[in-house]
């Protein structure tokens, strides 16, 4: 039935050894010459079926994936503006015959998580990595015939919602097919305008493509990394890791620095030995290093390196700058800047290899157990992951834990209940115990009579942490938040290319990441005072919002008005006692949520 999904089990899977592969190449009627030059009188072509409609390569898709020849076990889609390896057939049907039930995805950009899981891939000699926890590359994706069914029978409605790479992946992860990407890919992206408007996110290239394949083993047998668990990745200038939550087939994004502290490894001592003004490059690079050789299938797939391709391996390097500044830089600056990048990223991953011996995952004896206690909210889920980080213990209040992350959801959640709230708190901070209470500084002084109630009941809630330090924040923001408010509203407006009117008071936001680099900066000092807001320094209207959305995510045209505005709280407190500012950028943080949405959210 519609929006069913059959678990892989049920899907009639290919007899192993037998394959016959078919394919296509999808085009809209402007480039249907580029099409059939492309499919070299070998692949069909399929071209737009409403050439005048919305931009959009879903219907193009969704009719490609209904037309396969019932005699083929495999079939390949195409974008119009692929360029192909001379042994693209070869490997793809070698591919197919030795993961008859997979999805291949024979192409990933290069500012991805996919594209980062080739490299690392790259590095330990793979011929193939699982696909990351994000969109399933499209532009050259191999389908089992029965799954390329399925899908369209799934996605036939779903045309309006999120784009077809994103629909992709929902799909394959919802019906149990496992994806695996090629190292290197077997296509490559041109640099031709996007007919479907995509020409907002910089020129998209792969990680790792070579014309003529350096390596001719085509066996995938013994070539596919197992699971990875952690994939650094150089993104919008920001170097940060994916992070698999056991147990959950979640992810979750991280900077580098965090991961690396959870290794006793302090990255701003590592600064000095950079000796590159491409920072976060090199720390990307160098995170990658520590992580090579960690997967969590069957273990590395040569965690030496003594079988990698070094010509691969410095393909896959040369394109991590160029990729992760392609949002903001033309080509013809990526193309100058790339020779520098290309050695940063070289001496960053030489030296996270060298250390990577010495640094395991650990918990440090000298810091104490911690309870997180509180609201059942996104800010205490990122909050345990964040304390796991940094090396410290989490346990429930009743496990005798001396110090308390307390986590009030009075003023940012409307669902919280005040006198609900000031039972968890007085219960978490009974006996004396002390640690850290986070409350909200967004309802100060607005003068409304609710608000003023408000405010009572939130200050009732820190008179009952006794000495504990509080942390006040701005309205937080990021994976997992609620899905309503205009934050949540314009990044998922935007990320489905949906204009509307949005209204809303103007907001002093704080990242989750940066609600939890507070929380460690209370735990680990004595400050001298007691209350702190936490929020980044300047406010912002509705419309200042939206533009700063148009630039994380997606252009956004929308109108928009001011409600009531609100206080502009200091916090230079927190900066002179606590040495806290905020690191997440807005146009970071903003991004993560549209990630967040896309990927783990059940939003339709």
């Amino acid at each position: 039935m519609p929006g069913h999904v059959k678990p892989a089990s049920e899907h009639m899977q290919p007899t192993p050894g037998h394959v016959k592969l078919t394919g296509a190449v999808m085009a809209h009627p402007q480039r249907r010459e580029a099409a059939i030059r492309l499919a070299g009188g070998v692949l069909d072509v399929v071209t737009d079926p409403d050439p005048a409609g919305r931009p959009s390569a879903f219907r193009t898709s969704l009719l490609a994936w209904s037309s396969i020849p019932s005699d083929a076990t495999h079939h390949v889609l195409l974008h119009d503006d692929m360029v192909l390896s001379s042994t693209f057939f070869e490997r793809a049907e070698s591919a197919a015959r030795a993961m008859p039930h997979a999805a291949l995805a024979l192409f990933a950009f290069w500012n991805s998580r996919n594209g980062a899981a080739v490299r690392q891939g790259a590095l330990a000699g793979a011929r193939w990595v699982p696909g990351a926890g994000e969109y399933t590359p499209v532009a050259a994706l191999l389908l089992p015939r029965q799954v390329a069914g399925g899908y369209v029978e799934w996605a036939r409605d779903r045309g309006d919602t999120w784009p077809d790479d994103v629909l992709m992946g929902r799909y394959l992860r919802q019906a149990g097919v496992p994806v695996f990407v090629a190292v290197p890919s077997l296509a490559e992206h041109e640099d031709l305008a996007s007919l479907v408007d995509n020409d907002f996110q910089g020129l998209r290239r792969s990680p790792c493509f070579f014309t003529d394949d350096p390596r001719t083993d085509w066996s995938a047998e013994e070539s596919v990394l197992g699971e990875l668990p952690v994939i650094p990745f150089f993104k919008r200038g920001v170097a940060q890791c994916a992070v698999r939550v056991p147990e959950t087939g979640r992810w979750r994004d991280i900077r580098c620095e965090d991961y690396l502290a959870g290794r006793g490894i302090d990255a701003e001592s590592l600064r000095t030995r950079a000796a590159t003004r491409h920072w976060p490059l090199w720390l990307t690079a160098y995170t990658m290093g520590v992580v090579h050789g960690q997967t969590g299938g069957d273990g590395a797939l040569d965690e030496t390196g003594e079988h990698a391709d070094p010509r691969v391996v410095d393909r896959a390097l040369a394109t991590m700058g160029p990729g992760g500044l392609c949002h903001a830089l033309g080509a013809r600056e990526l193309a100058r800047l790339a020779p520098e990048w290309h050695e940063a990223a070289r001496a960053g991953l030489e030296a996270g290899l060298a250390d990577r011996p010495a640094h395991r995952p650990r918990v440090f004896a000298d810091r104490p157990a911690v309870a997180l206690t509180g609201a059942d909210t996104f800010v205490r889920d990122h909050l345990a992951g964040a304390l796991a980080d940094h090396g410290y213990r989490t346990a429930g209040p009743e496990a005798g834990a001396a110090v308390v992350v307390h986590v009030c959801a009075l003023g940012w959640d409307e669902d919280a209940d005040p006198e609900e709230e000031l039972r968890l708190a007085r219960a978490a901070f009974a006996d004396g115990r002390g640690g850290v209470l986070l409350s909200s500084c967004a309802v100060y002084g607005d003068g409304k009579q609710d608000a003023s109630a408000l405010v009572r009941a939130i200050r009732q809630v820190e008179e009952a942490a006794g000495g504990a330090v509080v942390l006040r924040l701005g309205e937080p923001y990021g994976p997992g938040m609620p899905q309503r408010g205009a934050v949540a509203e314009l990044v998922l407006r935007s990320s489905l290319n949906r204009p509307a009117p949005v209204t809303g008071s103007p907001v002093q936001l704080v990242h989750v990441q940066d609600v939890a680099h507070a929380v460690l900066a209370a735990l680990a000092g004595n400050p001298e005072s007691r209350v702190f807001n936490i929020a980044n320094p300047e406010r912002l209207g509705m419309r200042e919002l939206a533009e700063a959305v148009s630039g994380a995510v997606r252009p956004l045209d929308v109108e928009t008005s001011d409600g009531p505005p609100k206080p502009l709280v200091d916090v230079e407190r927190a900066a002179a006692e606590l040495g806290w500012r905020p690191r997440a950028t807005l146009d970071y943080g903003l991004h993560t949520c549209a990630q967040w949405l896309a990927y783990e959210s059940d939003r339709p």
